[in-house]
């Protein structure tokens, strides 16, 4: 085999091995119900005890986004669907959810979703 194949094959496997913590855990579906978020989180590697789930809610009016509510709080991540329910008050609108999960000082994942509240 070349150097130029070997070479290749080194950098495809490096990616990999350093991508492969971000493929452990995932958002799923993240809903609201009145008095609360839910958030649906799919763990496929080991079971994780301790990582935070930061929640950021931010009202979008207009052109402007304003913070409605705010929260990091320790899960625990067994492993396949977690459901975690955060109690919010949240008034009719357009809101965008952050929602990020830290495991000791690397953010495991990080999402982005929009939300509307009806009357």
């Amino acid at each position: 085999m070349s150097s130029k194949y070997v070479s290749l094959l080194i950098l495809v496997l490096a990616a990999l091995v350093g991508t492969a913590g971000c493929l452990s855990t995932a958002f799923g579906e993240v809903t609201y119900s009145g008095d609360a978020l839910q958030v649906h989180v799919e763990q496929t590697g080991e079971p994780v005890e301790n990582a935070v789930l930061q929640v950021t809610i931010m009202e979008v009016v207009g052109l402007e986004q304003h913070e409605a509510f705010s929260e990091a709080r320790y899960i625990d991540l067994d492993r396949g669907e977690n459901e975690y329910t955060i109690p919010v008050d949240l008034q009719p609108g357009s809101y965008k959810v952050f929602l990020t999960i830290f495991v000791g000082d690397e953010r495991r994942t990080s999402v982005i979703r929009d939300l509307e509240v009806a009357a």
